[in-house]
């Protein structure tokens, strides 16, 4: 595959946007949730959410089976790339809001060549990392739109 290691490239799968289990749908706060119903709307896209307590905060589970429906299989592009969740644009960083705890997800190609080639760190990710910051930011404020 010949990735670039050491910085972080979307390689255009599917594997970010197709979830087998409704636990692996993004956490999305309440701002996201109205701009994601709008969008939908508009596209004639039926959502589903489940609201959840991510340490005492309000949150909602994006319930996604299969691709996610903003996911364009034809073009493998997101449609709603530019305003997309914060859970999305941080992908494949992982954050565990109840731990802490920030992993890379081994599902991404991109993240499975570069541990083959020497491993990756959080510096591999600078645009993956800024919205992991603005998503500890809100939950440190309360949810509060940023």
């Amino acid at each position: 595959m010949g990735v670039d290691v050491g910085k972080f490239t979307c390689l255009h799968c599917d594997s970010c946007c197709f979830f087998e289990r409704e636990e692996q749908g993004p956490l999305v706060f309440d701002d996201e949730v109205r701009r994601l119903r709008k969008l939908a709307k508009e596209r004639g896209i039926e959502l589903t959410f489940r609201e959840v307590k991510v340490n005492g905060i309000k949150m909602y589970r994006w319930v996604i089976l299969g691709y996610c429906p903003f996911y364009n299989k034809e073009t493998k592009l997101c449609m709603i790339h530019a305003v997309k969740p914060l859970a999305c644009k941080m992908y494949p960083l992982l954050f565990n809001p109840k731990t802490g705890e920030v992993v890379v997800s081994k599902d991404c190609p991109w993240v499975e060549e570069a541990v083959k080639n020497g491993g990756v760190s959080l510096s591999d990710f600078p645009e993956e990392a800024k919205a992991l910051h603005r998503i500890v930011v809100r939950l440190s404020r309360g949810s509060l739109n940023d």
